[in-house]
């Protein structure tokens, strides 16, 4: 996490570029129509408010330290301005759950309304690399504000979409939201036994004030995949890691850290993630023939784990 904010700030400076530089041909038919499934049950899109009225989008977590220091400033906003801007709380659905969620709401009095991206679509869909993660869109759903502060950028923009005074000269490319990374190279239909096991650099010690299990299970995991990498030797191994504030050296610090030796590869993309709908941390798929043949997500047990592993070695 250390190199998050320089990784934050050359996206930044890529968006001002963009900003300055391009002229914005409004959000794609992928992003307007994506739907946000509220937790009351409704469904709703960005389309829906194309023309009516700006929305506010912000993606959270509550194991998230910064997104719960924002809450106040969330809620402001909603009182401030919820009748002339729709906002929208998404929770991210990773180490998460309704109660968890629920709980948060009550905690701070939370009247926007929220919904849980179960499936991880719109964090793929909106280019998701941290929480808190802020997105405004003016009246014609062009985007107007990216970013992880809560500041006077944000605060200024949502005042002026507001009053519906023009916002032309604020309006970023949404080309700044197309996924340019790249994907992990991996064909799991390619006879071999693949052993996926999916974390995150920063479970084992972010998530130990707010999450102290999850980060326990997260330590437990790593050393078990280490131990079991050494005994079980004909499968195909490989580490995905989260991208969510991690880049190389804070996957090169991780590696030493729990003297790994199995290959690993930060999911850049997140389409791994995605695709496999990994909802828990850590997660180790079986994948044989190009079909999930085991999800494991309890690691307390070695034995066990070795033994289901050996059922699939040639």
């Amino acid at each position: 996490m250390r190199n998050y904010l320089i990784h934050i700030n050359k996206i930044i400076l890529m968006m001002l570029f963009i900003a300055t530089h391009s002229a914005a041909d409004g959000l794609p038919d992928e992003l307007l129509n994506a739907p946000i499934h509220l937790i009351s049950g409704e469904t709703v899109s960005l389309a829906e408010y194309q023309g009516e009225k700006p929305v506010y989008l912000k993606f959270w977590a509550t194991w998230c330290q910064p997104c719960r220091q924002q809450m106040p400033h969330f809620e402001h906003v909603q009182k401030e301005y919820g009748d002339e801007i729709e906002v929208i709380g998404i929770n991210l659905g990773l180490n998460d759950d309704l109660r968890a969620v629920k709980d948060t709401i009550t905690e701070f009095g939370l009247t926007m309304p929220m919904a849980i991206d179960g499936g991880g679509d719109l964090a793929q869909k909106f280019r998701l690399i941290g929480t808190p993660y802020h997105l405004l869109f003016d009246k014609q759903m062009n985007l107007i504000h990216l970013g992880h502060d809560a500041d006077s950028s944000l605060d200024n923009k949502i005042d002026l979409v507001s009053r519906s005074l023009s916002a032309k000269d604020k309006i970023i490319d949404s080309s700044v939201l197309n996924e340019d990374e790249p994907d992990i190279s991996l064909d799991t239909n390619d006879g071999d036994i693949h052993a996926l096991f999916f974390t995150a650099t920063w479970c084992d010690w972010y998530l130990k004030e707010t999450r102290p299990m999850s980060a326990e299970r997260c330590t437990v995991a790593q050393n078990t995949m280490n131990s079991v990498f050494k005994e079980i030797t004909d499968i195909s191994w490989l580490g995905v890691i989260n991208r969510l504030w991690t880049g190389d050296e804070d996957m090169a610090e991780y590696r030493r850290k729990y003297s790994i030796e199995h290959p690993m590869q930060i999911d850049k993309s997140n389409r791994l993630f995605h695709k496999y709908a990994i909802h828990d941390l850590p997660t180790l798929l079986i994948i044989k023939d190009d079909a999930v043949v085991a999800r494991i997500t309890d690691f307390s047990d070695e034995n066990k784990i070795v033994s289901e592993l050996k059922s699939y070695e040639k």
